[in-house]
């Protein structure tokens, strides 16, 4: 083995295991972490649960603003994008400790969604495919599985530190070590602006992409709207169900802490998820991976409405696999469709619709428990969505008579 291949061998896992961390750091602090703050934030400002999970709301930032560092990702390289992202999130996270007012949980927000797709599923999806060309499902289950992983640790660890030293000393504890993973990525992330991908990819047997679509053509396929579709509206699964889960089972007389440890079984069952429908992308279309696991979510939800607390377990073990797949299959099918040549830009746009159930599912979600005090209403609506969703996903195909065909070896 030459040292050059013995080079790209060995550093191409600090690659893998740097971006398994920012995932975590971004969308596992971001999103499920921030459960574990709903109830102290309540207590100590006397805030709505509407007015808190409007701050969910603004993860509207995120889908905006894909498109722009999709082609930031694609010109200038995922180092100098995933950088500024963190940073943004660690920005975020300190502001949040020393916030008084409902005004600077909101503009935080802003940072903080706006650092999550330059830092998560935009480079997820190229790094992998020039690093692990060969296995590239796998490594994308692999480094997406950061943000469950994240679930499984950071809510019941953040909930202890709240009760133990209080929510503003947690929030700084986060942005801290969101910095420190700053610092690795500036070490050892490097793609195709800095490294000979295409000689270490012919040493590794991969062959060379013959479906790259560009940005402009990838939108003129039937393929691209049934997917971008079927995403957006999975999507309320999340925004409204998933994000709201730790409230949900206290509101049903679960004590906080089993409430938590609920959301890890969660996160255990997303990690798993990732690493099979990974493996499974590998060697099938991921659109029928998809189809399977938006079944899981529907029939997650009715276990999560039960009242004994045995079915709530399965019902959040249930969410977690069909939601954990989700962070993989994303990727994993846009490659599949469309290549690696303009990945980031086309996936940026994929995501831009995201802004529909991120507006309406948390603030949707919190007029009902308001109202109601329970999210029966609208965790049963998601049930609606998700069959238009899973019908979608159904039509995501390339037809044989378009001028690409993207060639997957399946």
């Amino acid at each position: 083995m030459s040292f050059s291949l013995f080079n790209y061998q060995y550093r191409r896992w600090f690659v893998a295991g740097t971006t398994f961390l920012s995932v975590g750091t971004s969308i596992g602090f971001v999103l499920y972490a921030f459960q574990a703050f709903v109830i102290p934030l309540e207590e100590e400002f006397g805030w709505s649960r509407t007015q808190i999970n409007f701050s969910l709301s603004l993860g509207i930032a995120s889908s905006f603003i894909s498109p722009v560092v999709g082609r930031f990702l694609d010109k200038f390289g995922a180092t100098k994008i995933m950088s500024i992202s963190l940073l943004l999130v660690t920005l975020g996270f300190l502001m949040r400790g020393s916030m008084s007012d409902l005004w600077q949980l909101y503009l935080s927000s802003i940072f903080l969604y706006v650092g999550i797709p330059g830092s998560t599923q935009l480079p997820v999806g190229k790094l992998m495919g020039l690093w692990f060309p060969k296995i590239r499902g796998r490594m994308i289950g692999f480094t997406m599985a950061g943000n469950n992983f994240s679930a499984v640790v950071t809510v019941p660890i953040a909930t202890f530190i709240i009760l133990a030293s209080g929510w503003r000393f947690t929030f700084y504890a986060l942005g801290i070590s969101t910095f420190i993973v700053l610092i690795l990525v500036l070490l050892f992330i490097r793609d195709d602006k800095n490294y000979d991908f295409e000689s270490e990819n012919k040493n590794e047997g991969a062959k060379g992409s013959e479906k790259d679509y560009e940005l402009s053509e990838a939108i003129k396929t039937s393929a691209f709207w049934f997917l971008t579709s079927g995403i957006t509206l999975q999507q309320f699964a999340r925004t409204t169900v998933v994000i709201q889960l730790v409230p949900h089972f206290v509101a049903k007389g679960v004590s906080i802490g089993l409430a938590s440890s609920m959301m890890s079984a969660f996160g255990i069952f997303a990690v798993i998820s990732k690493l099979i429908c990974g493996w499974l992308s590998d060697f099938i279309p991921s659109r029928f991976i998809l189809i399977a696991v938006v079944i899981f979510q529907m029939i997650g939800i009715q276990f999560v409405l039960a009242d004994r607390q045995e079915l709530m377990w399965i019902g959040s073990s249930l969410m977690g696999l069909g939601i954990g797949a989700m962070g993989v299959l994303g990727p994993a099918i846009t490659t599949e469709l469309f290549g690696l040549k303009k990945y980031s830009s086309i996936f940026g746009f994929i995501n831009m619709p995201i802004a529909l159930p991120i507006i309406i599912g948390p603030i949707f979600s919190g007029i009902i428990f308001d109202r109601f005090q329970t999210y029966s209403l609208a965790f049963n609506l998601v049930e609606l969505i998700l069959i238009i969703a899973l019908i979608s996903f159904i039509f995501v195909r390339i037809k044989p008579n378009q001028n690409k065909i993207p060639i997957i070896n399946k």
